[in-house]
């Protein structure tokens, strides 16, 4: 969908009609005289009525747009003239007449920044929007960036050779190409781990100004933490960083699905608190960062078949950055350095064509996952998994009946053919007592959902459902 806007040209201000006095006073209003509109102050739609927030949207002479309950605009309405007492014979004043005039032709859905869209009016479906202010694009410039190249290199070229790092220049490229040009096009979330201090917030905070110098954080929408949503459309850049690992599958399931939606899923439902939800299409990239220890990849969703294509998962390394940083000032310039030589990179990357073996038709770069990564996130601790797998099996569909069985009982079901995770599970059990051995782990580590008890038969495993308070 093209996100030109279907008005281009906004007055600056009303400073004309609050210098040129309207004819629209007591004495010269008729009775019954539908009062006259100021033209520059409404005939270009300067002002807007925003039908959620109930309030009026005009710029002020800086060229901000402000929003105004209708006292305030009822003020701005009688600096410019406009009568606000009703003359004889009417029941509404001059004033009231402009405030329906606005409620009634200039009603918007949504008035706000919108990720990837200019200032500008737009109609979505049949909700109308007002985008209040626009991205802050690098336009690029031919020249050298030789310090961000040194830092991407030392960042990148870890362990598999050049390819994760052409990997990178290529979402950078599509996203930024596609940003720039107005057009939506799908891009996986791109996910950073390596050790700690070694550059990836720095990364990221580069990742912003290139795509448009605004960020929000989305990590608590995306595991199910907070129902709204409204503050990640102002923002093309959607960062995570260093997030409390969750153990929970639910949670890190919910994250996965949400990864899905936002980066293929081109229509997204805004939910602002006290707010109707309102559909729109906003241009986001996602940028995940995080330690590279095995249990902080626990942030990371189970990499299925719905969502390994989605991620682009990279090892970052660890090095002494191209420039001093030892002092405020050293970082104050280094970091300048970099927003320097971002035109340049940046038209680097317009001429560079992504190589053939690494486009994608759908989005422009293959996904790509480092094999130390996938190794570590692999090498997760086997009973934390299993309760994974146990939770997603025996308690998936909201069911709270605690679970009974033996070892061979929970592991035939598991990796039974009705099991939609059965060849996870059966990685996880390869020699014949591996599932009491990891139930017993998570007796010892989770004792308030794992309990069990001897019998003549053998040992009676009971597992209590997630979050159910009860112990043992």
């Amino acid at each position: 969908m093209s996100m030109a806007p279907l008005a281009e040209a906004w007055p600056a201000d009303i400073e004309d009609a609050a210098t040129t006095p309207t004819e629209l006073t007591a004495d010269t209003v008729e009775p019954s005289a539908k009062p006259s509109v100021t033209p520059s102050l409404f005939e270009n739609a300067s002002t807007y009525y925003d039908t959620g927030s109930k309030e009026f949207l005009r710029k002020n002479r800086r060229g901000v747009w402000l929003k105004l309950p209708s006292t305030d605009y009822k003020r701005v309405l009688r600096a410019c003239g406009f009568s606000t007492k009703p003359q004889p014979g009417e029941l509404l004043s001059a004033a009231d007449h402009e405030i329906l005039e606005t409620q009634d032709k200039h009603d918007v859905a949504y008035a706000g920044p919108l990720a990837g869209y200019a200032e500008g009016f737009y109609e979505f479906g049949n909700h109308r929007v007002l985008v209040t202010n626009s991205p802050r694009l690098i336009e690029p410039i031919v020249g050298r960036w030789p310090i961000l190249e040194q830092l991407l290199s030392n960042l990148f070229l870890v362990g598999a050779g050049v390819e994760q790092l052409l990997v990178f220049y290529g979402w950078i490229k599509v996203g930024f190409e596609s940003l720039r040009a107005g057009e939506r096009r799908p891009g996986q979330a791109l996910v950073m781990a390596g050790p700690h201090n070694c550059g990836k917030s720095l990364l990221q905070n580069l990742l912003t100004e290139i795509f448009g110098g605004r960020f929000a954080k989305p990590y608590r929408y995306m595991t199910g933490q907070s129902a709204f949503n409204g503050d990640l459309f102002a923002a093309e850049h959607l960062t995570i960083e260093d997030e409390q690992p969750s153990i929970d599958l639910r949670a890190r399931r919910n994250f996965g699905c949400q990864i899905k939606n936002f980066t293929v899923n081109e229509g997204q439902s805004c939910h602002a608190k006290y707010r109707d939800a309102v559909s729109l299409t906003p241009f986001w990239r996602v940028s995940i960062s995080l330690n590279d220890e095995p249990e902080n990849l626990l942030v990371l969703p189970p990499l299925d078949d719905s969502v390994q294509d989605k991620m682009i998962i990279l090892q970052v390394g660890k090095h002494p950055m191209p420039m001093p940083t030892a002092t405020l000032e050293q970082r104050k310039l280094f970091w300048g350095t970099l927003l320097g030589e971002l035109p340049a990179f940046l038209y680097f990357l317009t001429q560079w064509r992504i190589p053939a073996g690494l486009s994608c038709p759908r989005f422009g770069v293959k996904h790509y996952h480092h094999p130390t990564l996938l190794e570590a996130m692999g090498s997760l601790a086997p009973e934390v998994r299993l309760l994974e797998l146990i939770d997603a099996e025996l308690f998936g569909f909201s069911e709270q009946t605690p679970w009974e069985g033996t070892a061979l009982e929970l592991q035939r079901l598991l990796t039974g053919s009705d099991c939609a995770m059965n060849h996870e599970a059966r990685k996880l059990f390869y020699y014949n007592s591996a599932c009491g051995t990891y139930m017993a782990r998570l007796r010892r580590d989770h004792g308030e959902r794992v309990s069990s008890r001897n019998t003549k038969t053998g040992t009676i495993w009971k597992i209590q459902p997630p979050d159910s308070g009860v112990t043992g």
